[in-house]
């Protein structure tokens, strides 16, 4: 497993063991939208308020995607709160814990829906491009 610098790796290995695998499926689906998408193109992975972001700084087609610990229970997505992003999410995805303004949290207990948070992911990255 590669990181793009010591700083991103850091915050990774310093999560509990369960949260820490949840982040690298997360980020494994984000690495693999942007290799199966042209339109997204090349995902610039760094650090943002401290926790793990993603951009799309050659395509600009999407806005930031930030992860981050919200205590040891549970995570976030955060999205810019100047986009529709999350209320979108909220409107699509009802059962989602997501605030509608910048943010979808999740329970370390719950199994995560590859299929709900790819079409999450999507919204963020392809934003510009819609």
């Amino acid at each position: 497993m590669k990181f793009p610098s010591e700083e991103i790796s850091s915050y990774y290995f310093n999560l509990t063991p369960v949260m820490f695998d949840l982040f690298m499926e997360i980020r494994t689906w984000i690495y693999e939208l942007s290799k199966s998408d042209e339109k997204i193109g090349e995902i610039e992975e760094c650090l943002k308020w401290g926790e793990p972001s993603f951009l799309t700084p050659k395509t600009k087609s999407g806005s930031t995607i930030r992860m981050a610990k919200v205590n040891e229970f549970e995570f976030a997505l955060y999205f810019n709160c100047k986009t529709t992003i999350a209320q979108e999410i909220a409107m699509e995805f009802p059962e989602l814990n997501c605030d509608g303004r910048r943010a979808v949290y999740f329970s370390v207990s719950k199994k995560l829906s590859k299929a709900k948070l790819i079409a999450c992911l999507k919204k963020a990255l392809l934003y510009h491009k819609r």
